[in-house]
């Protein structure tokens, strides 16, 4: 225990403390309340590991305190000053542990506080529910070696030796030591560092930074290791050979105590612990300029491969994955000032969802070419592939059908077209956002028999058994069984849902379209086969996926038999909003720089929707909220990394001052770098009626299928209210230049004898308290 000066305690005891000690003047007394013990690294409730950061406060005289961890006396190690100490407790056994801190003072000046720790393993979980199995370890593709054997695993996991190659035992957490690495930075990336050498004999290309005024060597110190299964990483800089590992404080040397969490995107399909941000070979092009810059600056930067959503997109794992690694750091170094999230895409998407499912997390975020979710993202996205197929087929049967003019089909899909942009399809020009951007999405997300070749790559190279993935379904929702549910044959419920909805109507309104090509699109566009029903997609022969599709040979015959449309699982989109899947925009408390580059003219998925989808929700459901987001776009070519630094230092500021700095508003960057505009109306004209701003015009905003159907760009309708054909025919739906005949009436209403979608009435798959 870290000695207390007695006569520092005296001078503040009469200011600080309701108790009067002996020997500091004045006769003892009894305390005037109790001391006070709390758990700083995580919410009592939500111990892992065996160990958790506390604070004691209102504790005069450390010589005089006590502690028991269930009823036996302990001595954590506790630094402080005046009235407050803090420091590590370990020994904690899984479940709940009681922790006491007793002040025997002097004349019946006692006091006691306790608190309850519920711990648990390392390993998780916590509150995710079942762990995925089978489950692949990837720790020695991130250089950390191979997994500890603890042979709890009956169905693979297979751990090598490393000198003979032989299997010696299995592996069910995936779980290393932790580890101690050092790189250096050469200006082109990171390199591994002897720290016993290399301060003294330093690399010819390493490169110092300024810092405190001095020249030091830009010197990073990374810890690795394993926690919730994934590989996590916590790097500061350590610039100097004077940073013994044991002793206490050696971390904020050159800390500035904050902390950047890293969040990578992607959206995957989980059994596997993807591999490490790793400083030598792991750091992706524009990523490794980010964190070369916030590391040089003092900040320290945590990550988890359990927050990169291209290993797996459970939501709920992210978040406790997040929280057990930040609690690491507060264990192992200490409670920083503030938190900022950074990271780009399912990156971004996290930011938002932790905000909104667990605040406290994070205190500010950068979300890069963010999504509000991928759960509602799927449902223009599904219906991408059922266009595109009934272009392609129009093609096919007319090649001077207009849909052969590509940028025509933004018409309906209502995202970006282009009659020059290459396309991976038919190698030829022209081709739009449905494909550039969505084209193989599509089946990693709802094909259940479809199996990505890596998972088969990465499960050969480990030694795993070859039907290893047999039994695995491929869909978002049997990645989340545990939250979607699964019927009788293990399939997972799907929330995709397409019935009343009138492709196309947008245009139809505008004259863009006549009515008897509005027919025929929504006749033939058909709709997803039922999980049960998908054979493997084979993207050569089948691009769109068309053999999952339910269609029909005679639909473009007024009098033939329309595709018929799916209606999804109303008890999927539920769960979907129940467990934290989608933004709904009721909650963001703290300030988030949605930057994004404009990548539209590349047909990229990160179109520039999204951050105004958020914004939307954001309005409609917490006014307030919507303040604490602002949009930043800049041209494609112009330096992103920029972007995002010029964002760390705002939110820096702001959460510094406790108050928003000026450059905490909306703006748009030109390719130099350079302000166009910025201020309350430069995106005015995208979800208000008034006149375009400045942004507005330099960066023109596309829609998507449901937008043109009649959705708004919140994006956030499962599944619509649907009222009778009959209604939607009398109450100004459909254009009266449309002119619909009496066979059209009752074309309309084969096509959808269910009614058509109202969507002022909200999402019917919404549970009524979300």
């Amino acid at each position: 225990m870290t000695p207390w000066n007695p006569s520092f305690a005296c001078a503040l005891a009469a200011a600080l403390v309701p108790i009067a000690l002996a020997g500091c003047g004045g006769a003892p007394q009894a305390p005037d309340s109790k001391l006070s013990l709390t758990v700083l690294s995580s919410k009592p409730h939500e111990v892992s590991g065996g160990d958790a950061r506390i604070a004691v406060s209102a504790a005069p005289d450390a010589a005089g305190l006590t502690f028991l961890l269930n009823g036996r006396r302990i001595a954590p190690p506790l630094v402080g000053a005046g009235t407050r100490m803090e420091g590590v407790v370990s020994g904690l056994a899984d479940g709940a542990n009681t922790l006491e801190v007793r002040y025997a003072g002097p004349g019946g000046g006692d006091a006691s506080a306790s608190l309850v720790l519920t711990n648990h393993p390392l390993s998780g979980p916590i509150f995710s529910g079942p762990q995925q199995q089978p489950f692949v370890c990837r720790t020695q593709e991130s250089g950390l070696g191979q997994p500890l054997v603890d042979n709890q695993d009956g169905i693979g996991h297979p751990v090598f030796d490393v000198v003979g190659g032989r299997p010696v035992g299995h592996s069910k957490s995936c779980a290393i030591k932790t580890q101690i690495h050092y790189f250096y930075f050469n200006g082109d990336g990171f390199k591994p560092f002897d720290a016993a050498t290399g301060y003294t004999t330093p690399p010819a290309d390493l490169k110092t930074i300024v810092l405190k005024g001095a020249s030091v060597p830009y010197v990073v110190r990374v810890e690795a290791g394993t926690i919730n299964r994934f590989v996590y990483t916590i790097a500061m800089l350590a610039p100097s050979a004077q940073r013994p590992d044991t002793a206490p404080g050696f971390e904020t040397a050159s800390w500035n105590r904050k902390l950047v969490y890293w969040l990578r995107g992607g959206v995957g399909l989980g059994h596997q612990q993807g591999s490490a941000i790793w400083f030598s070979n792991g750091l992706r092009g524009i990523e490794r300029q980010i964190i070369s810059r916030i590391l040089a600056q003092g900040y320290a930067v945590a990550s988890s491969s359990g927050n990169e959503a291209g290993v797996h997109y459970n939501m709920r794992l992210a978040e406790e994955t997040a929280m057990m690694t930040k609690e690491r750091f507060i264990e192992a170094v200490g409670q920083p000032k503030f938190t900022i999230g950074i990271g780009g895409s399912g990156g971004a998407v996290q930011q938002y969802l932790f905000a909104q499912n667990r605040p406290g997390l994070l205190d500010a975020g950068i979300p890069v070419q963010s999504y509000p979710d991928m759960v509602t993202q799927t449902i223009p996205v599904a219906d991408c592939p059922l266009l595109e197929q009934y272009f392609s087929d129009e093609v096919a049967r007319d090649p001077a059908s207009p849909w052969a003019s590509w940028s025509r089909r933004a018409l309906i899909e209502g995202s970006n077209a282009s009659d020059t942009a290459g396309n991976p399809v038919t190698n030829k020009p022209g081709s739009t956002e449905c494909i550039n951007g969505w084209q193989g999405a599509v089946p990693t997300v709802l094909n259940p028999v479809f199996k990505d070749p890596r998972y088969e790559l990465v499960a050969q190279n480990y030694g795993y058994p070859a039907d290893v993935f047999s039994k695995v379904k491929w869909t978002h929702w049997n990645d989340l069984a545990n939250i979607y549910g699964t019927d009788g044959d293990g399939h997972a419920p799907s929330p995709i849902d397409n019935v009343g909805v009138q492709y196309g109507l947008g245009a139809l309104a505008q004259g863009q379209i006549g009515k008897d090509e509005f027919l025929r699109i929504n006749a033939c566009v058909g709709s997803w086969k039922e999980p049960s029903q998908f054979v493997m997609w084979d993207a050569a022969a089948d691009p769109f996926d068309a053999r999952n599709m339910q269609r029909s040979a005679n639909c473009r015959d007024p009098d033939g038999v329309p595709a018929p449309r799916r209606a999804g699982d109303l008890a999927a989109m539920r769960a979907a909003y129940a467990s934290g899947h989608v933004f709904t925009g009721q909650r963001l408390d703290i300030p988030m720089i949605d930057v994004r580059p404009y990548l539209e003219p590349s047909l990229n998925m990160h179109n520039a929707r999204q951050a105004f989808s958020v914004r939307a929700r954001l309005l409609g459901a917490n006014r307030a909220a919507a303040k604490n987001q602002v949009i930043w776009f800049a041209a494609e070519k112009a330096d992103q990394s920029a972007r995002a630094i010029d964002a760390l230092a705002v939110l820096d500021r702001y959460l510094s001052d406790g108050a928003a700095p000026a450059a905490f508003n909306d703006r748009c960057f030109d390719a130099s770098g350079a302000v166009i505009a910025s201020g309350t109306s430069v995106w005015d004209g995208v979800l208000n009626q008034r006149p375009k701003g400045a942004c507005s015009v330099a960066f023109p905003i596309f829609s998507s299928p449901r937008m043109v159907a009649g959705d708004s760009i919140k994006g956030d309708i499962f599944k619509c209210k649907l009222k009778p054909v009959a209604t939607a025919l009398g109450d100004g739906t459909y254009p009266e230049a449309a002119r619909f005949t009496a066979q059209d009436h009752q074309w309309l209403a084969r096509i959808f004898p269910q009614g058509v979608c109202d969507y002022r009435a909200g999402d019917l798959g919404r549970p009524a308290r979300w």
